[in-house]
């Protein structure tokens, strides 16, 4: 088995492929292709191929690579807004962000906070409004329940709607959430979870997190 395969690499090196792409179909390491096909003569023109193929390979490593730290550059200036904020020592801004830090999505680009509790999503909305300056108009409100008939989960949205007092507008998709069979504890008003799709605000909630704690979490950068 071991000589068909390092026949089949030498043949598809004859054709003019690079070592990389080789170990790619075969699902091989680019070591052992390599070794196997190191005095396969090439054409003139099949290296002048490769090369460009390298060239373009380099410049798109090389873009990605530019744009990924770009990224991180952004990211960390948006922290540091977020730590100098923190350094004021307003309680609103504390809390909320505290809240983040327990019970938000730590994702990298956009803001999800999800409750079943009415007074912490009234204070996490509050603390958004007041200290992080969002609009009604840039938060998206999804709703999680346990029942599937139109008029129960319209109930449920109103309520939300105007516990929080957010226009119908921004309301998206409510979920059906099937409740356990075994424990009896299915939420009358399920869950409702709001988004913000702005990453300055969820990259100044981190950086104040990490004030606030007097901690690093590089990971909060990639």
């Amino acid at each position: 088995m071991k000589r068909e395969l390092r026949l089949q690499a030498r043949q598809l090196r004859a054709d003019g492929l690079s070592v990389r792409k080789i170990a790619e179909v075969m699902n091989l390491p680019t070591s052992t292709i390599s070794l196997w096909v190191r005095d396969v003569a090439l054409t003139s023109t099949q290296v002048e191929t490769l090369k460009l193929q390298n060239r373009r390979y380099g410049a798109q490593n090389k873009g990605a690579q530019s744009n990924r730290l770009a990224g991180q550059a952004l990211r960390k200036s948006y922290q540091q807004v977020g730590r100098a904020k923190a350094q004021e020592g307003n309680p609103l801004h504390l809390a909320g962000c505290m809240l983040y830090w327990a019970e938000g999505a730590k994702a990298r680009n956009n803001l999800q906070f999800a409750n079943s509790d009415s007074n912490m999503m009234k204070l996490f909305i509050r603390f958004l409004r007041e200290q992080m300056g969002v609009p009604d108009t840039k938060m998206r409100m999804f709703i999680h329940c346990h029942t599937e008939e139109k008029d129960a989960q319209h109930q449920i949205e109103e309520y939300w709607l105007t516990l929080l007092r957010l226009p119908r507008s921004q309301l998206r998709k409510t979920f059906y959430k099937r409740g356990s069979t075994t424990v009896h504890r299915n939420l009358p008003y399920g869950i409702c979870r709001l988004a913000v799709y702005q990453s300055a605000i969820l990259q100044h909630i981190y950086g104040a997190i990490q004030e606030y704690g007097g901690f690093e979490e590089p990971s909060w950068l990639d």
